[in-house]
């Protein structure tokens, strides 16, 4: 299911509604809210997607606007309840609220209609529950393409938008890979370039969020197994996943990439197999391949050679080491290719 709404509004027309002392279509009894939605900026036009994982259940979101600091803002998760992405002059502060409702059983498009309920204008709102229902509604109030489309365990919107394939761009991606093994915070990555590669917003980019929690799993035993934002950057989506990627090495330790820390082992096996795929070793090397062409896990001669030919051939110096820059380089250019084992897929290196 998607929105239609694709006819761009006046802004001049917008901009001649008298300005209101709270939220625009606040129902009386409603806690106030400074904000003044005849400005556009209050607005914080936006584009995301909200996203459930059906084998880890986990929910999560992924988010880009040209504003400053969207995430902190305009994303709101509860592990094992939902996740919601409140743009185009919603009512952002009730993000807490509108995951409560879901923890007592609301369906995501229960919580709309008790939203609208409360206000007459509830902006732009899409978002996604433990159980993989979701829901998303675009109102009237935002100038230049707007819309919405909500389908199984995703929904995705935003405004201000270069046009409808950039709601387009997060929803098949998000659907293309689903079953794919890949994981949550990966697709909704994914989804997000996409879209932003479709044109995203039309003003441009600053701040970009991607959030993925699960009851238990983050560090210490919390929730929030993932959360990273980018608050003031024109290049805000490769800075989101470079944080991700980061957060890859950091905290998750994936397989493949510890390998700066090892002369021989796992991780250096992968890393030749990785020399292979991009065309800088050969399984017929007996410096690295056994005659029945598996990798020999050492970090010897042959192998120092081929990492050094790869960092000359991107800029990464010539050092006989592979560090961090080295494992991620390699993932990006192999990422998307399905003949590699893609570590990011759980069972996935090994």
């Amino acid at each position: 299911m998607r929105t239609t709404l694709g006819v761009p509004l006046v802004l001049a027309a917008l901009m001649s509604v008298p300005p209101s002392p709270g939220l625009a279509g606040q129902k009386p009894g409603a806690a106030p809210v400074a904000m003044d939605l005849t400005r556009e900026e209050d607005m914080m036009s936006s584009m995301g997607i909200a996203g459930y994982d059906p084998e880890t259940g986990e929910v999560g979101l992924a988010m880009a606007s040209r504003f400053f600091a969207v995430g902190y803002i305009a994303t709101h998760a509860r592990g094992g309840v939902g996740a919601i992405n409140t743009m185009g002059g919603a009512p952002y502060g009730d993000g807490p609220l509108m995951l409560d409702w879901m923890e007592e059983g609301a369906s995501p498009q229960e919580v709309l209609d008790r939203l609208q309920e409360r206000y007459d204008n509830i902006g732009q709102i899409v978002l996604v529950d433990a159980r993989g229902r979701s829901a998303g509604f675009t109102s009237g109030s935002q100038s230049q393409w707007r819309g919405h489309r909500v389908g199984e365990n995703y929904a995705a919107g935003g405004n201000i938008l270069a046009g409808p394939e950039v709601v387009d761009g997060f929803a098949d991606t998000f659907e293309e890979t689903a079953g794919s093994g890949l994981p949550l915070a990966e697709r909704l990555m994914r989804a997000l370039e996409a879209a932003d590669a479709a044109g995203g917003d039309a003003r441009g980019r600053m701040g970009a969020s991607l959030k993925v929690y699960k009851p238990g799993a983050g560090f210490g035993g919390t929730d929030i197994y993932l959360d990273v934002r980018v608050d003031d950057s024109p290049h805000s989506i490769e800075e989101l996943r470079d944080l991700y990627e980061r957060w890859k090495v950091e905290r998750l330790q994936q397989y493949g990439t510890r390998m700066i820390q090892q002369n021989a082992g796992a991780d250096v096996a992968t890393l030749q197999e990785w020399l292979v795929e991009l065309g800088y070793a050969d399984r017929t090397d007996p410096g690295m391949f056994d005659a029945s062409g598996n990798p020999l896990g050492r970090f010897n001669d042959a192998t120092v050679q081929a990492v050094v030919r790869f960092k000359e051939d991107h800029e990464l110096g010539s050092d006989p080491n592979a560090n961090r820059e080295v494992i991620l380089k390699m993932m990006a250019l192999m990422r998307g290719r399905s003949a590699w084992d893609d570590p990011l897929r759980p069972g996935g290196g090994g």
